[in-house]
């Protein structure tokens, strides 16, 4: 019961990241400022965290939640890169959306932190544990 669900959430995470490419592709040909991009990808990136840090938490890596915190926010800033790259932004553009999507992730880790223990024991799939 454990794996299969760290699988699901780490196939809603790949399903979430590719859909996110492909809406910030599609906005991208509709020509849109940086400012509205900056947006997509702030929320897009804090959908993505909540479903990172999910599936990080249920790997058991570590029991240390600042662990799995850190890995998350480390691996949705490595896709938020590699999608913005993949894009073919320019240099200024690569760093504001970056900088964008960054912080969308980082509301995300930061809010884990002081959230309910009851809500974190959900999210975290810690209950499955025991």
């Amino acid at each position: 019961m454990k794996k299969t669900k760290c699988i699901e959430w780490s196939v809603a995470a790949i399903v979430w990241a590719l859909l996110s490419y492909a809406i910030h592709y599609w906005l991208g040909l509709q020509m849109l400022t940086v400012g509205t991009l900056q947006w997509s990808y702030g929320l897009s990136y804090a959908v993505l965290a909540v479903l990172v840090l999910g599936s990080v938490a249920r790997l058991r890596i570590t029991a240390q939640a600042p662990v799995w915190r850190m890995l998350a926010l480390l691996v949705s800033t490595a896709l938020a890169a590699l999608e913005i790259r993949l894009q073919g932004h320019p240099r200024q553009d690569f760093v504001m959306l970056l900088a964008a999507a960054v912080v969308g992730a980082s509301a995300i880790i930061i809010i884990a932190r002081y959230l309910p223990r009851k809500v974190l024991q959900r999210w975290f799939g810690i209950e499955e544990q025991e």
